[in-house]
Formats: structure tokens, C-alpha cells, sequence
């Protein structure tokens, strides 16, 4: 039961961080004013997307954590998109008018499954948080 629940989460995360790839390569079209609740969010999208560095970024670690998520490093996959995720829950949280609007629904989708999959993992993490000197 549990490996179904981890291939469907798995095929649903990969789905939405495809979502910001596809879009930089074009197949979906420039965010514009009416897909945010306030100018702030949509003037800030906008200023991070025309300078590209953020969005070449973002593509190479969506990259790198599909990468992981399919090939048994699953544990390093929710390292990576830990902080995409935290960015796009905050950005709807503080700019785009809070948690329960429709725009924040993927972030908070990712939210669920990073914290799932981090809690699955977190064995692994052990290492990482042990105090050795």
C-alpha cells in the first residue's frame, strides 16, 4: 500500500514541478495581472522572471530533483525542492492573498508531499544531523 501511495505521490510532485519547465520553455503562456490576487504578486513574478536568473535556476534543480525522485534518492528530491517549496507557499502566503486562494493550491500540494517525503526519509537524514566533531 504504501509503495502505491509513494508512486502516485511521486507522479502528481513530478507533474508540478514540470509545470515551471514547461513554462520557461513556452509551452505555457507569460503569467499575466489576472492570475494573482494583488499587484504586488504579479509585479514581483514579473521581476523575477525577466531577469531569468531565478527561472534557470529553479529549472535546474526541478531537473535535478525529478532526477532523484524517480531513481531511489527520493530523500534528496525533498532536500532539493525544500526551499522552492517553502519560497512558494511563503509568496502566496504574504503577496498573493494567503493560503486558501486558487493560485496557492499547487504550492500547498507540494507542502503536503515535501513533508511526507521528508518524513519517510528522515532516517537518512540522521547523518546530517548528528553532532560529531
Amino acid at each position: 500500500m504504501r509503495k502505491a501511495v509513494d508512486v502516485a505521490l511521486k507522479i502528481v510532485l513530478s507533474v508540478i514541478l514540470l509545470m515551471p519547465i514547461l513554462g520557461t520553455l513556452g509551452v505555457f503562456p507569460p503569467p499575466t495581472q489576472d492570475l494573482y490576487n494583488t499587484s504586488q504578486a504579479f509585479e514581483f513574478i514579473e521581476t523575477i522572471t525577466v531577469g531569468r536568473y531565478i527561472t534557470i535556476i529553479m529549472v535546474l534543480v526541478h531537473v535535478v530533483a525529478l532526477a532523484c525522485l524517480w531513481t531511489r534518492r527520493t530523500g534528496l528530491a525533498a532536500l532539493l525542492i525544500l526551499p522552492i517549496t517553502v519560497n512558494v507557499v511563503a509568496f502566496h502566503a504574504f503577496l498573493d492573498g494567503g493560503l486558501l486562494t486558487a493560485g496557492a493550491v499547487l504550492g500547498n500540494i507540494m507542502l503536503l508531499f515535501n513533508a511526507y517525503f521528508l518524513w519517510q526519509h528522515r532516517r537518512e537524514y540522521r547523518p546530517l544531523l548528528d553532532q560529531t566533531s
